[in-house]
């Protein structure tokens, strides 16, 4: 309530009189409300708010603006000006676009510029606490023999006649967030390994003795604290990977130890600082033993959380816990609501500091990474153009960008949050011009298009093709394009195969190229390099060395690159879901030990290590699969933008630097299966390569389904059920357009994520009218009512009753 009495009454003339706050709203000159909130907060903070004054306003009108009527019911005297609002994103997330990798380097420096120095180099995060305006204090009071001047992580310092020792959390949550795509909720609630039985410390490993309050033993260790030791079995070699202790979407109906994922990745960078971090806490916040997570509250939480679900979620040694808190609340997580301002305050940095070296747009202009302050409103600023949970997107799209993460990472970051959806940000994204590149006509790909990288090949030189094409390796393109036979080149929705789909290995001839032969050196002999097959199978040609494409293929890539993340998607979930029964299996077997009785499920246990890596291996090559399509688009998007101005082709992306266009490609995080698998059906109608892969996944009966519940819902048949899977293709992806369409008239995709949340939420019969409309012009009948099939069905069984009945006098 403090927002509106300090920001919004005041632009109100005479605002601080209900009498005259009533008289203007009944003229209707009263300002917007919710962009003035969401000027000073993020989206779901405005829309709580909202309602909360819009409750206020209700309970003002209730008590001092009504009368009674003849039955004693309060009846209104005023209108409440204000309606209560939703939040746009509840069931998938935001789209947003990422930081160039530059930018993400850039403003690592600025906040930790010693990559293995100490708290005491963080000058740039000190400055930022303690001044006129700061958000929440990083300065806390301490007595003077807390400090510790020989210690290089103790910032302090003598103000205001008490001694104030500078905490690094809320900046180390930040910098954690520069290094993992995490969300800030798993951040705040990271366990810092206080209570388990191994300690890390300095690279190795030893047994937790400085605690009293430690879990486990040697034989049944308790880990739950973010550094995770983890037993390579292939090199016989402990290594320290990280354990995100939470999970939002996967962690539903889960005890406390089977939460959260783990990553595998020694990320040495990440560990050093967590490592002082966890130091600086044990030295200047200690604490008796882990916090039980019923002890919190909302603003912990940042959301409602009942006792059932915070008693599921178990104990927590927080790392990210809180000193400047007042005392008995030091060892719960800072709030979300911190982060906010110190990233707009980084970002603010960053932009001056651009700005000082001369970077500007190709106008001239300021590269702008943050909102101006709005001079009207009381409060601090937190709008960038760049929100900090934008990070995890930036962080995943430099990953697979720079090819430079460890795949079984990106296999194991894909199983830590749910899916992701690629998307492609055309030149001036018209309605005709998105209907031109990705629908094509009737929803295939042109003859002559297909044709026109045949006709560059076979007559451009090797430095044009070089220049203007995308492939794996440079010289087996020289090979297979020695004497330009376009004869021998196939034709992919994708690309062009340059050895003519050749999946069948020649004995006669060993130089013969194929997929045998396609993938990477296995050994290299007097003769030349010898090659391997294709990596993950025959006909993968984003990982064929005979593979070549241009920008024609950019939607087909990016469409084949969906699909790829949809399998690496199921396939990772499946892994998980199989570790967790094999965990279980390996409890059960160190129990037995520990009270030496037989373990009886040896068999059953192999079966479960053999079936999950089996999953882990699929899951990797699909991975790998990801990262090499992602290169080749990646690498067809730098061509585009580097085109001359003169170059009068068609432009697919573009044109201009990165700061102009900030990503031409981004990726959309989502926890909407339904809404990946709509994207999946449309491009299948487009691409027939994608729909017989489409039609060996459960992604078409998936989507039907949801469709029948909202026919069904509705009083109607599930029509889609009786027929066959293309007709299901055809007709769900004319209700989903059509559904979408209704949404959002001119953003399909934006349009298609609202009809996705609202089937997902069991709701959206509004749209049910849009939906028929398509269904029964493409079956050229209208869609039965249930109540007339049960109708009809009922009259058929009492006739048949009827005439069977004088058979058995």
């Amino acid at each position: 309530m403090n927002w509106f009495m300090t920001n919004y009454l005041p632009t109100v003339p005479g605002g601080s009189s209900p009498d005259v706050f009533f008289q203007v709203a009944e003229k209707g000159l009263l300002p917007e409300l919710r962009p003035l909130l969401e000027s000073s907060m993020n989206a779901a903070t405005a829309v709580k708010n909202q309602n909360w004054i819009v409750d206020l306003i209700d309970w003002i009108i209730i008590h001092s603006y009504s009368e009674p009527n003849d039955h004693g019911v309060p009846m209104a005297l005023v209108k409440n000006p204000f309606a209560k609002g939703k939040e746009k994103t509840v069931i998938t997330e935001t789209v947003h676009n990422p930081l160039p990798y530059a930018y993400l380097r850039e403003l690592r420096e600025i906040l930790c510029p010693q990559p293995r120095g100490t708290f005491r180099d963080w000058e740039w995060a000190q400055r930022q606490s303690g001044q006129v305006r700061s958000d929440f204090g990083d300065w806390f009071p301490v007595e003077q023999s807390v400090i510790d001047e020989d210690d290089p992580d103790c910032v302090w310092r003598y103000k205001n006649d008490r001694y104030e020792i500078w905490s690094p959390v809320r900046s180390m949550a930040l910098h954690v967030k520069l290094h993992l795509p995490l969300r800030t909720y798993q951040v705040r609630f990271l366990d810092s390994g206080e209570a388990d039985t191994w300690r890390y410390e300095g690279g190795d490993w030893v047994l937790n003795n400085r605690h009293g309050f430690s879990l486990g033993r040697e034989g049944n260790p308790w880990k739950r604290g973010i550094f995770c030791r983890i037993h390579d079995q292939n090199i016989g070699e402990i290594m320290t990977g990280l354990y995100v202790s939470t999970n939002k979407t996967a962690d539903q109906n889960k005890e406390s130890r089977e939460r959260g994922y783990t990553i595998p990745w020694q990320n040495e960078d990440v560990l050093y600082w967590l490592e002082r971090l966890r130091n600086w806490q044990e030295k200047y916040n200690p604490i008796n033993g882990p916090t039980s997570c019923t002890d919190l509250i909302e603003k912990h939480f940042g959301s409602v959380k009942t006792a059932e679900q915070k008693k599921d979620m178990g104990s927590i040694c927080f790392l990210f816990r809180d000193p400047t808190a007042p005392p008995g609340e030091r060892d719960k997580p800072m709030g979300g609501y911190t982060l906010p301002n110190l990233w707009y305050r980084l970002l603010s940095t960053l932009e001056d500091r651009v700005a000082a070296r001369g970077q500007t747009l190709s106008d001239g202009s300021r590269l702008r990474f943050v909102q101006p302050p709005d001079p009207k409103l009381n409060a601090l600023p937190i709008k960038t153009d760049f929100p900090l949970h934008s990070l995890r997107v930036s962080l995943l799209t430099c990953y697979a960008m720079e090819g430079r993460v460890p795949i079984q990472v990106l296999s194991k970051l894909i199983a830590g949050h749910s899916r992701i959806i690629m998307t492609l940000h055309y030149t001036k994204p018209t309605p005709a011009m998105v209907s031109q590149v990705m629908d094509v006509a009737s929803g295939r790909i042109s003859a002559t298009q297909d044709e026109n990288l045949k006709i560059f090949l076979r007559d451009a030189d090797m430095r044009q093709i070089h220049s203007k094409t995308a492939f794996i390796d440079g010289s087996a393109i020289e090979i297979a394009l020695a004497n330009r036979n376009a004869i021998g080149w196939e034709q992919r929705h994708i690309g062009l195969c340059l050895v003519g789909g050749n999946s069948a290995r020649s004995d006669e001839m060993s130089n013969i190229g194929g997929c045998w032969n396609g993938g990477e050196v296995i050994t290299r002999g007097n003769k030349g390099p010898v090659y391997g097959p294709v990596p993950h199978g025959l006909e993968n040609c984003p990982r064929c060395r005979w593979f070549i494409t241009d920008a024609r293929y950019l939607p087909a890539l990016v469409a084949h690159l969906n699909m790829l993340s949809y399998r690496a998607s199921q396939v990772s979930s499946l892994a998980v879901e199989i570790e967790q029964e094999r965990d279980d299996l390996l409890d059960e077997m160190y129990f037995a030990e520990q009270e030496n009785r037989p373990f009886l499920l040896q068999a059953e246990l192999q079966q479960a290590q053999r079936r999950y890596e089996k999953q882990i291996k699929e899951a990797d090559e699909y991975a790998k699969d990801l990262v090499s399509c992602f290169q080749l688009i990646s690498k067809i998007v730098s061509i585009e933008e580097g085109r001359d101005t003169g170059d009068s082709a068609t432009k697919l992306v573009a044109v201009g630097s990165l700061e102009d266009i900030h990503q031409p490609i981004s990726f959309i995080e989502t926890s909407s299966e339904l809404w990946q698998i709509s994207q999946l059906c449309e491009n299948a109608e487009i691409y027939a390569d994608l729909t017989d892969e489409l039609r060996a996944t459960p992604a078409i009966e998936k989507r039907s389904r949801a469709l029948n519940h909202l026919l069904m819902r509705g009083g109607y048949a599930p029509i889609l059920m009786g027929m066959d899977d293309r007709l299901q293709l055809i007709a769900g992806n004319a209700m989903m357009r059509s559904m979408a369409l209704t949404l959002s008239p001119n953003d399909r995709m934006e349009g298609f994520r609202e009809v996705s949340s609202l089937l997902e939420a069991g709701e959206g019969l509004q749209l049910l009218p849009a939906a028929m409309e398509p269904l029964e012009r493409l079956t050229k009948q209208p869609v039965a009512k249930l109540s007339e099939l049960i109708t009809t069905t009922s009259k058929q069984v009492r006739e048949a009753i009827r005439d069977r009945s004088p058979a058995h006098l």
